[in-house]
């Protein structure tokens, strides 16, 4: 049911200054408000959400914590 609503959300073509639809929106209210402090931390599209690291120089590490099943970007350094 979860999916059926976030897929007509993403149709509707309203998108915020930064190119966000409306299903991006709830998925981030929802992480932000619930899903991060599930075991694992969860995306209201079923996925799990996991921060990476990667390099970005000698002494730098870049970041990202992002949906493994929709990819949507919460956070990134």
């Amino acid at each position: 049911m979860i999916r059926i609503l976030l897929y007509i959300l993403e149709k509707i073509p309203y998108r915020t200054e930064f190119g966000l639809s409306l299903s991006d929106i709830l998925k981030i209210w929802y992480y932000w408000k619930i899903g991060q402090f599930k075991q694992p931390e969860k995306c209201l599209c079923g996925g799990t959400v996991t921060t990476w690291t990667h390099p970005c120089g000698q002494d730098e590490v870049g970041w990202e914590t992002s949906c493994n099943l929709c990819k949507l970007i919460y956070d990134e350094d």
